[in-house]
Protein backbone atom coordinates (compact mmCIF):
# COMPACT_ATOMS: atom_id res chain seq x y z
CA UNK A 1 0.00 0.00 0.00
CA UNK A 2 0.84 3.27 -0.81
CA UNK A 3 0.49 4.57 2.95
CA UNK A 4 4.26 3.93 2.88
CA UNK A 5 5.83 6.59 0.54
CA UNK A 6 6.52 9.60 1.29
CA UNK A 7 3.90 12.83 0.49
CA UNK A 8 5.28 15.60 1.84
CA UNK A 9 5.91 17.29 -1.04
CA UNK A 10 3.78 19.52 -3.35
CA UNK A 11 2.03 18.44 -6.35
CA UNK A 12 4.34 21.04 -8.28
CA UNK A 13 3.28 19.42 -11.07
CA UNK A 14 2.09 15.64 -12.22
CA UNK A 15 3.21 12.90 -14.92
CA UNK A 16 4.95 11.72 -18.44
CA UNK A 17 4.57 12.44 -21.98
CA UNK A 18 4.79 10.89 -25.27
CA UNK A 19 3.97 11.63 -29.16
CA UNK A 20 1.13 11.90 -31.57
CA UNK A 21 0.95 9.73 -33.98
CA UNK A 22 -1.59 7.44 -35.09
CA UNK A 23 -3.57 4.76 -34.73
CA UNK A 24 -1.16 2.23 -36.03
CA UNK A 25 0.95 0.31 -33.13
CA UNK A 26 3.76 2.09 -32.35
CA UNK A 27 7.33 0.04 -33.31
CA UNK A 28 10.96 0.50 -31.84
CA UNK A 29 12.67 3.43 -32.90
CA UNK A 30 9.23 5.22 -33.65
CA UNK A 31 7.42 8.15 -32.19
CA UNK A 32 4.89 8.01 -29.77
CA UNK A 33 1.61 10.20 -28.52
CA UNK A 34 0.69 10.32 -25.01
CA UNK A 35 -2.26 12.25 -23.71
CA UNK A 36 -1.73 14.02 -20.79
CA UNK A 37 -3.71 16.86 -19.31
CA UNK A 38 -4.25 20.52 -19.65
CA UNK A 39 -1.21 22.31 -20.31
CA UNK A 40 -1.98 24.58 -17.20
CA UNK A 41 -1.86 21.70 -14.78
CA UNK A 42 1.09 20.25 -12.89
CA UNK A 43 0.42 16.72 -14.47
CA UNK A 44 1.27 18.46 -17.74
CA UNK A 45 4.59 19.80 -16.89
CA UNK A 46 5.37 16.46 -14.73
CA UNK A 47 4.90 14.50 -17.92
CA UNK A 48 6.45 16.51 -20.11
CA UNK A 49 9.63 15.63 -17.85
CA UNK A 50 9.41 11.73 -17.83
CA UNK A 51 8.85 12.24 -21.98
CA UNK A 52 12.25 14.16 -22.11
CA UNK A 53 13.78 11.27 -19.04
CA UNK A 54 12.67 8.76 -21.20
CA UNK A 55 12.93 9.64 -24.72
CA UNK A 56 16.36 10.36 -23.74
CA UNK A 57 17.11 6.83 -22.56
CA UNK A 58 15.44 5.07 -25.37
CA UNK A 59 15.44 5.03 -29.52
CA UNK A 60 11.40 6.41 -28.89
CA UNK A 61 10.75 10.48 -29.36
CA UNK A 62 8.31 10.36 -26.84
CA UNK A 63 6.29 13.95 -27.10
CA UNK A 64 2.92 15.23 -24.99
CA UNK A 65 -0.42 16.14 -26.39
CA UNK A 66 -2.54 18.25 -24.10
CA UNK A 67 -6.20 16.61 -23.34
CA UNK A 68 -8.43 16.80 -20.97
CA UNK A 69 -6.70 14.80 -18.47
CA UNK A 70 -7.46 10.80 -17.70
CA UNK A 71 -11.03 10.34 -18.29
CA UNK A 72 -10.86 11.74 -21.74
CA UNK A 73 -7.41 9.95 -22.44
CA UNK A 74 -9.07 6.08 -21.54
CA UNK A 75 -11.48 7.20 -25.03
CA UNK A 76 -8.66 8.47 -27.05
CA UNK A 77 -6.91 5.54 -26.04
CA UNK A 78 -9.62 3.17 -26.74
CA UNK A 79 -10.10 4.77 -30.66
CA UNK A 80 -6.21 4.44 -30.72
CA UNK A 81 -5.85 8.33 -31.30
CA UNK A 82 -2.85 8.19 -28.80
CA UNK A 83 -0.58 5.32 -28.02
CA UNK A 84 -0.17 6.36 -24.25
CA UNK A 85 -2.25 7.38 -21.62
CA UNK A 86 -1.96 9.79 -18.34
CA UNK A 87 -4.56 7.62 -16.29
CA UNK A 88 -5.52 6.86 -12.78
CA UNK A 89 -5.97 3.94 -11.19
CA UNK A 90 -10.27 4.83 -11.32
CA UNK A 91 -9.69 5.39 -15.13
CA UNK A 92 -7.97 2.23 -15.58
CA UNK A 93 -10.15 -0.17 -13.93
CA UNK A 94 -13.11 1.30 -15.12
CA UNK A 95 -11.86 1.56 -18.63
CA UNK A 96 -10.74 -2.34 -18.70
CA UNK A 97 -13.77 -3.46 -17.16
CA UNK A 98 -16.25 -1.42 -19.06
CA UNK A 99 -17.84 -0.02 -15.89
CA UNK A 100 -18.80 3.31 -13.87
CA UNK A 101 -17.83 6.28 -16.10
CA UNK A 102 -16.31 4.32 -18.93
CA UNK A 103 -19.31 1.62 -19.20
CA UNK A 104 -20.11 3.09 -22.99
CA UNK A 105 -16.03 3.09 -23.43
CA UNK A 106 -15.08 -0.28 -22.18
CA UNK A 107 -11.49 -1.23 -23.63
CA UNK A 108 -10.33 -4.55 -22.45
CA UNK A 109 -7.50 -4.17 -24.27
CA UNK A 110 -5.89 -1.38 -22.20
CA UNK A 111 -2.86 -2.46 -20.50
CA UNK A 112 -0.78 -0.90 -17.48
CA UNK A 113 2.64 -0.16 -17.93
CA UNK A 114 3.51 1.45 -14.81
CA UNK A 115 1.67 3.79 -12.09
CA UNK A 116 3.99 7.15 -11.33
CA UNK A 117 2.66 8.78 -8.24
CA UNK A 118 0.14 8.75 -5.88
CA UNK A 119 -2.70 10.87 -5.12
CA UNK A 120 -4.51 11.47 -1.92
CA UNK A 121 -7.76 12.36 -0.54
CA UNK A 122 -8.36 14.78 1.90
CA UNK A 123 -11.59 14.87 3.42
CA UNK A 124 -11.52 18.20 6.11
CA UNK A 125 -13.39 20.24 8.64
CA UNK A 126 -13.45 23.26 10.43
CA UNK A 127 -12.16 22.44 14.38
CA UNK A 128 -14.14 24.86 16.20
CA UNK A 129 -17.27 22.56 14.45
CA UNK A 130 -16.34 19.33 16.50
CA UNK A 131 -16.57 16.58 14.17
CA UNK A 132 -14.03 14.04 14.91
CA UNK A 133 -15.69 11.11 12.15
CA UNK A 134 -16.90 10.52 9.06
CA UNK A 135 -20.41 9.82 10.53
CA UNK A 136 -21.21 12.54 12.06
CA UNK A 137 -21.12 14.44 8.41
CA UNK A 138 -24.05 12.96 8.10
CA UNK A 139 -26.72 15.74 6.88
CA UNK A 140 -24.08 18.48 6.94
CA UNK A 141 -23.29 21.19 4.57
CA UNK A 142 -20.12 20.03 2.89
CA UNK A 143 -17.98 20.45 -0.05
CA UNK A 144 -16.75 16.94 -1.98
CA UNK A 145 -14.55 18.26 -4.48
CA UNK A 146 -14.26 20.50 -7.08
CA UNK A 147 -17.12 19.78 -9.53
CA UNK A 148 -16.72 17.05 -12.20
CA UNK A 149 -12.79 16.23 -10.61
CA UNK A 150 -12.12 13.25 -9.69
CA UNK A 151 -11.92 14.11 -5.91
CA UNK A 152 -15.96 14.37 -6.53
CA UNK A 153 -16.72 11.01 -8.01
CA UNK A 154 -14.07 9.50 -5.41
CA UNK A 155 -15.83 10.77 -2.36
CA UNK A 156 -19.39 10.38 -4.20
CA UNK A 157 -18.35 6.44 -4.49
CA UNK A 158 -17.08 5.99 -0.76
CA UNK A 159 -19.94 7.68 0.81
CA UNK A 160 -22.52 5.79 -0.92
CA UNK A 161 -20.59 2.62 0.21
CA UNK A 162 -19.88 4.22 3.98
CA UNK A 163 -23.83 5.09 4.13
CA UNK A 164 -23.61 8.08 4.98
CA UNK A 165 -25.54 11.35 2.97
CA UNK A 166 -24.10 14.77 3.74
CA UNK A 167 -26.00 17.79 2.38
CA UNK A 168 -23.17 18.18 -0.48
CA UNK A 169 -22.24 21.84 -1.91
CA UNK A 170 -20.95 21.44 -5.35
CA UNK A 171 -18.85 24.03 -5.92
CA UNK A 172 -15.35 24.80 -7.38
CA UNK A 173 -12.56 24.54 -5.17
CA UNK A 174 -11.46 28.34 -4.23
CA UNK A 175 -15.23 28.96 -3.75
CA UNK A 176 -15.38 25.70 -1.65
CA UNK A 177 -12.55 27.44 0.33
CA UNK A 178 -14.13 30.50 1.01
CA UNK A 179 -17.35 28.78 1.78
CA UNK A 180 -15.12 26.90 4.35
CA UNK A 181 -13.42 30.07 5.76
CA UNK A 182 -16.90 32.09 6.21
CA UNK A 183 -18.97 29.11 7.54
CA UNK A 184 -21.52 28.24 4.90
CA UNK A 185 -20.28 24.82 4.70
CA UNK A 186 -18.39 23.23 7.49
CA UNK A 187 -15.70 21.56 4.88
CA UNK A 188 -14.53 20.35 1.99
CA UNK A 189 -12.32 17.71 0.02
CA UNK A 190 -10.24 17.37 -2.27
CA UNK A 191 -7.62 14.57 -3.76
CA UNK A 192 -3.63 15.49 -4.60
CA UNK A 193 -0.69 15.38 -3.18
CA UNK A 194 -0.20 17.12 0.18
CA UNK A 195 0.39 19.45 0.90
CA UNK A 196 -2.32 21.21 -0.84
CA UNK A 197 -2.62 24.70 -1.20
CA UNK A 198 -5.89 25.53 -1.01
CA UNK A 199 -5.86 23.34 2.34
CA UNK A 200 -2.57 25.23 3.84
CA UNK A 201 -4.66 28.59 2.85
CA UNK A 202 -8.27 28.29 4.50
CA UNK A 203 -5.97 26.47 7.69
CA UNK A 204 -4.23 29.87 8.52
CA UNK A 205 -7.39 31.56 8.97
CA UNK A 206 -9.97 28.99 9.81
CA UNK A 207 -8.09 26.13 11.89
CA UNK A 208 -8.90 22.54 10.11
CA UNK A 209 -9.36 18.61 11.18
CA UNK A 210 -8.34 16.09 8.19
CA UNK A 211 -10.82 12.89 9.04
CA UNK A 212 -9.41 9.42 8.96
CA UNK A 213 -10.51 6.11 8.15
CA UNK A 214 -11.19 3.17 11.07
CA UNK A 215 -9.77 0.07 9.59
CA UNK A 216 -13.47 -1.44 9.29
CA UNK A 217 -13.98 1.41 7.24
CA UNK A 218 -10.64 1.20 4.92
CA UNK A 219 -11.78 -2.52 4.93
CA UNK A 220 -15.08 -1.98 3.36
CA UNK A 221 -14.11 0.97 1.13
CA UNK A 222 -11.26 -0.79 -0.44
CA UNK A 223 -13.36 -4.23 -1.03
CA UNK A 224 -15.57 -2.29 -2.98
CA UNK A 225 -13.62 0.04 -4.67
CA UNK A 226 -10.38 -1.85 -5.64
CA UNK A 227 -8.52 0.78 -7.30
CA UNK A 228 -8.68 3.10 -4.07
CA UNK A 229 -5.66 2.54 -1.53
CA UNK A 230 -5.13 2.96 2.30
CA UNK A 231 -3.14 6.45 2.46
CA UNK A 232 -1.63 8.55 5.35
CA UNK A 233 -1.08 12.16 5.12
CA UNK A 234 2.06 12.78 7.77
CA UNK A 235 1.79 14.81 11.19
CA UNK A 236 2.83 18.26 10.47
CA UNK A 237 1.90 17.65 6.74
CA UNK A 238 -0.14 21.02 7.93
CA UNK A 239 0.35 22.74 10.86
CA UNK A 240 -0.33 21.10 14.38
CA UNK A 241 -2.38 18.72 12.49
CA UNK A 242 -1.78 14.70 13.43
CA UNK A 243 -1.64 11.73 11.05
CA UNK A 244 -4.65 11.03 9.12
CA UNK A 245 -5.34 7.72 7.77
CA UNK A 246 -7.64 8.40 4.10
CA UNK A 247 -7.52 6.97 0.79
CA UNK A 248 -6.08 7.90 -2.52
CA UNK A 249 -5.31 6.51 -6.25
CA UNK A 250 -2.87 5.90 -8.03
CA UNK A 251 -1.80 7.80 -11.60
CA UNK A 252 -0.08 6.21 -14.37
CA UNK A 253 0.67 5.46 -17.82
CA UNK A 254 -1.00 2.99 -20.01
CA UNK A 255 -1.47 1.49 -23.36
CA UNK A 256 -2.96 -0.80 -25.82
CA UNK A 257 -2.47 -4.71 -25.91
CA UNK A 258 -0.89 -3.79 -29.40
CA UNK A 259 1.55 -1.56 -28.24
CA UNK A 260 4.66 -3.65 -29.77
CA UNK A 261 6.15 -5.66 -27.08
CA UNK A 262 9.75 -4.05 -27.27
CA UNK A 263 8.57 -1.03 -27.01
CA UNK A 264 6.36 -1.53 -23.95
CA UNK A 265 9.46 -3.44 -22.50
CA UNK A 266 11.87 -0.43 -23.27
CA UNK A 267 9.74 2.00 -21.69
CA UNK A 268 9.32 0.16 -18.98
CA UNK A 269 13.31 -0.10 -18.55
CA UNK A 270 13.77 3.55 -19.09
CA UNK A 271 11.18 4.56 -16.79
CA UNK A 272 12.36 2.46 -13.47
CA UNK A 273 16.41 2.94 -14.57
CA UNK A 274 15.68 6.92 -14.60
CA UNK A 275 13.39 7.21 -11.65
CA UNK A 276 15.66 9.14 -9.48
CA UNK A 277 16.17 11.72 -12.12
CA UNK A 278 12.21 11.82 -12.54
CA UNK A 279 11.72 12.63 -8.99
CA UNK A 280 14.44 15.32 -9.11
CA UNK A 281 12.66 17.17 -12.09
CA UNK A 282 8.90 15.88 -10.37
CA UNK A 283 8.71 15.55 -6.45
CA UNK A 284 5.59 13.44 -6.81
CA UNK A 285 7.59 10.56 -8.00
CA UNK A 286 10.11 10.70 -4.91
CA UNK A 287 9.51 7.42 -2.65
CA UNK A 288 8.01 5.56 -5.75
CA UNK A 289 9.51 1.90 -6.51
CA UNK A 290 7.96 -0.70 -8.98
CA UNK A 291 7.18 -2.81 -6.13
CA UNK A 292 4.93 0.06 -4.98
CA UNK A 293 3.64 0.45 -8.41
CA UNK A 294 2.72 -3.47 -8.73
CA UNK A 295 1.24 -3.85 -5.80
CA UNK A 296 -1.52 -0.73 -6.18
CA UNK A 297 -1.97 -2.07 -9.50
CA UNK A 298 -5.71 -3.64 -10.47
CA UNK A 299 -5.56 -3.75 -14.37
CA UNK A 300 -3.44 -6.11 -16.20
CA UNK A 301 0.02 -5.04 -17.45
CA UNK A 302 1.40 -4.95 -21.06
CA UNK A 303 3.34 -7.81 -21.60
CA UNK A 304 6.40 -5.76 -22.20
CA UNK A 305 6.08 -4.11 -19.17
CA UNK A 306 5.53 -7.41 -17.36
CA UNK A 307 8.68 -8.67 -18.93
CA UNK A 308 10.53 -6.23 -17.26
CA UNK A 309 9.37 -6.83 -14.00
CA UNK A 310 9.91 -10.55 -14.31
CA UNK A 311 13.39 -9.87 -15.39
CA UNK A 312 13.90 -7.25 -12.31
CA UNK A 313 12.73 -9.61 -9.69
CA UNK A 314 10.25 -8.02 -8.57
CA UNK A 315 7.12 -10.13 -6.80
CA UNK A 316 3.93 -9.86 -9.65
CA UNK A 317 0.95 -10.26 -8.28
CA UNK A 318 -1.71 -12.80 -10.06
CA UNK A 319 -3.59 -9.74 -10.71
CA UNK A 320 -2.14 -8.00 -12.76
CA UNK A 321 -0.96 -11.01 -15.26
CA UNK A 322 -2.08 -9.87 -18.93
CA UNK A 323 -4.52 -12.67 -20.47
CA UNK A 324 -2.56 -13.14 -23.39
CA UNK A 325 0.45 -14.16 -20.98
CA UNK A 326 -1.76 -17.34 -19.71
Amino acid sequence: MYATVSLRRHLGTALMSAALVAATPALAGESLSIGVAPSASGWYFGYSEVSRIVSGATDHEISVRETGGSRENAIRLRGGEIDLALIDAIGAYEGYHGEGQQTDHHNPDMRVITWVAPSTMHWAVRQDRDIETFEELEGERFNPSSIGGGGEYITDMVFEVLGIQPDFQRMRMDDAAEAVVDGRIVGFSYNGVPPIPAFTEVHSSRPLHILSFSDEQLEAVTEALPFLSPATIPAETYRDMPEATTLGTFIGIVANSSMDEETAYDLTRAYWENVEAIAESFAPVEGMTAQIALDNTTTPLHPGALRYYQEAGLEIPEAVMPPEAE
